[in-house]
């Protein structure tokens, strides 16, 4: 009996050691299929910052004359100069099939100072004005990969709230994202797409959007066209640096409480953007890029309008002319797996 108990354990055992080898295998063989994921991620989000996992960077805007203009009438104009702080993060919270659930989480501080004003009207200082203020933005994603009639096609929606205090969100937006691939070779990738927003604020609750990729065999030279946010050529200098020479466009909004009884009280103040110039990244470590820009800077437009209100409603604006900009930054190549 004795000798049946210990072949019968010596059987379990054999049995637990092979379970036990078959489970550090598949750990390991998830583990590879997880590093090469993230490795051939980290590699797109080289070329595409937005793919990145987090970003931090401190922008200085130099001196440029401003005007202001309340209602239709000339109020100011002067001297203005920006200095920003700007960070997201984003984390992917549910991944299953071809399902993925991410948060994300934004910063935005900017000190406005403007000087040497000229008054038109009698009731606005001419003192020097210095500005801060902060915004916070905090997102939940969901996107898909699926295929239609035999065609890849990517899709995604998210809410985002908008806030510069703790105590409540002040703007909601949904974005919903539909994005199909054209083409894609070794050298040149093709994607049209269409993008809807849900906000009051937004210029358009619609928009297309065109992703071109093309690598030039002989200057190794890569040209972006990201329509409506970005042209870029770039190069690849060594293993660990880079350059880009190209345009981007962007933009962000704040929030004002105005004390004046002509004017409404709550208000948003929304700007667009864009900067022209070079830009030089290095791979400090597997993760971890520095980077340096600059160029010119040029404000297309900004507005401020009551929170309830559509943009083109404005009681506000300011025009600006162009000036010159450094922007330094550190960022994160994708480190959690999804």
């Amino acid at each position: 009996m004795k000798y049946k108990v210990l072949t019968v354990a010596m059987v379990l055992g054999a049995g637990m050691n092979t379970v036990v080898a078959q489970t550090k295998q598949e750990i390991a063989i998830k583990r590879m299929r997880d590093s090469l994921t993230l490795e051939g991620l980290s590699e797109y989000a080289k070329r595409y910052p937005q793919l990145r996992q987090g970003a931090v960077a401190f922008d200085v805007i130099g001196n440029t004359n401003v005007k202001g203009e309340l209602k239709g009438k000339d109020l100011y104009e002067g001297k203005m100069n920006m200095t920003r702080i700007r960070s997201n993060f984003s984390v992917p919270v549910k991944h299953w099939g071809r399902n993925l659930i991410s948060a994300t989480v934004g910063y935005q501080q900017q000190r406005t100072q403007i000087t040497e004003i000229n008054s038109f009207d009698a009731g606005f200082p001419t003192t020097a004005i210095d500005i801060t203020k902060r915004t916070v933005s905090i997102s939940a994603n969901f996107s898909r990969s699926d295929t239609v009639f035999n065609h890849q096609v990517f899709y995604s929606g998210g809410v985002t709230g908008v806030t510069d205090e703790f105590s409540s969100i002040k703007r909601l937006n949904f974005v919903g994202v539909l994005t199909i691939p054209i083409k894609r070779t070794l050298n040149t990738s093709l994607s049209l797409g269409a993008v809807v927003i849900l906000d009051p604020s937004a210029v358009t609750p619609f928009f297309t959007i065109v992703s071109y990729w093309h690598k030039f065999k002989e200057s190794e030279l890569e040209l972006f066209v990201d329509v409506p946010s970005r042209l870029a050529l770039r190069k690849q200098l060594s293993k660990k640096s880079w350059a880009s020479l190209g345009t981007e466009l962007g933009g962000s909004l704040q929030f004002f409480d105005l004390d004046q009884p002509a004017l409404p009280r709550d208000n948003i103040y929304s700007y667009a953007e864009l900067r022209s110039g070079a830009t030089f990244e290095y791979l400090a470590t597997k993760k971890l890029v520095l980077g340096v820009s600059g160029g010119l800077f040029n404000t297309l437009s900004s507005r401020m309008f009551d929170r309830n209100d559509k943009p083109k409603d404005y009681f506000y604006k300011t025009s600006n002319g162009s000036s010159p900009y450094v922007s330094f930054s550190v960022s994160f190549l994708p480190f959690i797996k999804r």
